[in-house]
C-alpha cells in the first residue's frame, strides 16, 4: 500500500474566497489513506482565512517580511515530513519558495489573472523547490504565467469545483431574508471585493438606474474596503441610493451567489471567473464584460449577456438595460448549467489536484493525466 503524500496548505490573509472554498473543498474531499494535510497560517487570521474550521498552525510574519518566515517554516516540514507545499495567496507563495524545501514540491494556486506577474516572477527567482507547479484556475491564467516565464510544464489547468448540495442549502436558507430583501425582490450581485477596476461603480449606478423601471431591484457588493465604503458615501447620497446592499464579509460568497437573481461583473480588466461558475451551475444569469477571462466561459447570448467595455457611466446605461431583459433568459441559464455540470465538476476537481501531488512526488511533469473538460461556448 502507498504512503500518503503529506501535503502542507500555507496561507495568507491574502486570500480570496475563491481560494479559501478550494482549500476547504480539499480538506473534505481527498482521501486521507491519499494525502495528509496539514495547514498553516502566516500572519494575522483574518478575513477569509478566519471563516476555515480545522486546526492550524499560526506562524507570524516577523516585520511583514516574507523571507524571515523560513527556519519555522522549515522545521514543521522536517517535523512531518511533507512531501508537498501548496502555497495559498501572495506571502504563502512567496515563504514557501524562499525555504529550503529539502526535496519537497511547491504548488501554487492561482485564480485571479491580476496576480500572475507576482507569481510568475517568484517562481523565476525562488529556485529553492526540486519540483515546482502552478494550478491555473483558466486558461487566460495559464496562457499569461507561460508568457511571464514559468514553464509549458510548470503550468497546470485545473478548474475550481462548484459544490452544488452548498447551492441547494443555501436556496432552502433565510439568506435573502438576512440581507433585508422582501420576497419579491431582485438581488443583483458583483464581485468580491469591490475595486475601481472590478467595475464596481457602474453595477451600482446601473441599478440604480434600473431601479426606477423596477423598484424592488437591489444590488449587493460583498466585502470591505475603500471601494466598499466610497460606494456607500455615494449612495447615501443620491436619490434610488437605497439599492445598494453592502453585508461587508458576514456571508460566504459562494452562498450570495446561490440565492442572487443576478451576477453582474463589469470590470474592465481580467479578474477570477470563479463566480461566474457558480453562477452557470446555480441557474443565475450573468451580465458581463467581454474581456478575455468572461469570454473563455461565456458566449453572448448564448449562456449569458455580454457588453463591450466602456467607460463607467455608459457602461452603466448598457448594463441597466441587460438586467431588465428577460427575452431568452431562462434559455441561456438553462445552457449555462448543463455546461457547469460538465465543466465544473467537483470531483474532477479534487481528483486532479491529486493527481498534480502524486505527479510532482513522482518527479513526472505536474500535467500528466489530466484533460480540460471545459468545451468553448
Amino acid at each position: 500500500m502507498k504512503r500518503a503524500i503529506r501535503v502542507l496548505h500555507l496561507f495568507d490573509s491574502t486570500i480570496g474566497w475563491d481560494q479559501r472554498l478550494a482549500l476547504e473543498q480539499l480538506l473534505d474531499r481527498l482521501p486521507a489513506e491519499r494525502c495528509a494535510q496539514h495547514l498553516v497560517s502566516l500572519g494575522p487570521w483574518k478575513g477569509e482565512v478566519a471563516r476555515i474550521d480545522a486546526p492550524v498552525t499560526v506562524v507570524p510574519r516577523r516585520f511583514h517580511l516574507d523571507f524571515l518566515v523560513a527556519p519555522h517554516l522549515r522545521r514543521l516540514m522536517e517535523l512531518r515530513n511533507i512531501n508537498v507545499v501548496h502555497a495559498w495567496g501572495e506571502h504563502a507563495v512567496n515563504a514557501a519558495l524562499t525555504t529550503d524545501q529539502a526535496g519537497a514540491s511547491v504548488v501554487a494556486s492561482v485564480f485571479d489573472p491580476a496576480v500572475v506577474d507576482q507569481h510568475s516572477r517568484m517562481f523565476r527567482v525562488g529556485g529553492g523547490a526540486a519540483r515546482a507547479a502552478a494550478i491555473c484556475a483558466t486558461e487566460i491564467v495559464r496562457r499569461r504565467a507561460l508568457e511571464r516565464g514559468l514553464s509549458p510544464d510548470g503550468a497546470v489547468l485545473v478548474r475550481p469545483g462548484v459544490n452544488f448540495a452548498t447551492i441547494n442549502h443555501a436556496r432552502k436558507s433565510d439568506l435573502r431574508a438576512r440581507l433585508g430583501l422582501v420576497p419579491e425582490a431582485v438581488m443583483l450581485l458583483t464581485a468580491q471585493p469591490a475595486s475601481r477596476a472590478g467595475g464596481h461603480f457602474s453595477a451600482f449606478w446601473a441599478t440604480a438606474v434600473r431601479s426606477f423601471l423596477e423598484p424592488g431591484v437591489r444590488v449587493v457588493i460583498p466585502g470591505c474596503g475603500r471601494e466598499a465604503a466610497r460606494l456607500g458615501r455615494l449612495a447615501r447620497a443620491v436619490p434610488n441610493g437605497d439599492v445598494l446592499i453592502l453585508p461587508g464579509e458576514v456571508y460566504r460568497y459562494e452562498e450570495l451567489v446561490a440565492v442572487a437573481d443576478g451576477l453582474l461583473m463589469p470590470g474592465a480588466t481580467d479578474s477570477s471567473v470563479t463566480a461566474i461558475a457558480w453562477a452557470m451551475a446555480a441557474g443565475v444569469p450573468v451580465v458581463a464584460t467581454a474581456t478575455p477571462a468572461t469570454a473563455e466561459l461565456l458566449s453572448h447570448n448564448h449562456n449569458a449577456f455580454l457588453i463591450k467595455p466602456a467607460a463607467p457611466r455608459p457602461l452603466a446605461m448598457r448594463f441597466a438595460d441587460a438586467i431588465g431583459r428577460r427575452n431568452g433568459r431562462n434559455k441561456l441559464t438553462e445552457t449555462a448549467r448543463g455546461q457547469a455540470y460538465e465543466v465544473f465538476s467537483l470531483g474532477r476537481y479534487i481528483g486532479q489536484v491529486q493527481r498534480v501531488y502524486e505527479n510532482l512526488v513522482a518527479d513526472r511533469p505536474p500535467a500528466t493525466g489530466l484533460e480540460d473538460p471545459a468545451v468553448v461556448a
